[in-house]
């Protein structure tokens, strides 16, 4: 289960990270920024980091799941932490939120620092 928590944990942080860069960034000056400009430009360019996003998602919903099984969480909380990420910001809270149910009910992992 470590290793599965691991990557959770790495995933959460790139796809939070990404969503965030998109929807803060990339998706504002793409639609919002003087047409014609650089950054309008830079925006357009930078939109392909939502693909980046939806393929690193797909893998994060994936671990998400196993770790689930494997943890037996609720299926609420299951749903929560796999919609996580597609609420910008919202993934970084629930990581938290996953890191310390997790140590709580598995002090093993609690030595691991990732």
């Amino acid at each position: 289960m470590g290793r599965l928590f691991t990557a959770y944990r790495v995933l959460a942080i790139i796809v939070g990270v990404l969503l965030a860069f998109c929807s803060l960034v990339a998706l504002p000056l793409k639609y919002l920024a003087t047409d014609g400009s650089s950054l309008q430009t830079f925006g357009e360019n930078a939109s392909i980091m939502w693909v980046a996003h939806g393929w690193v998602f797909i893998i994060y919903v994936v671990v998400t799941f196993l770790l689930a099984r494997e943890a037996r969480w609720s299926i609420p909380f299951t749903v929560l932490a796999l919609v996580a990420g597609l609420i910008p910001l919202v993934i970084f809270w629930v990581e938290r939120s996953v890191v310390r149910r997790m140590r709580e009910e598995h002090p093993e992992l609690s030595a691991e620092r990732a």
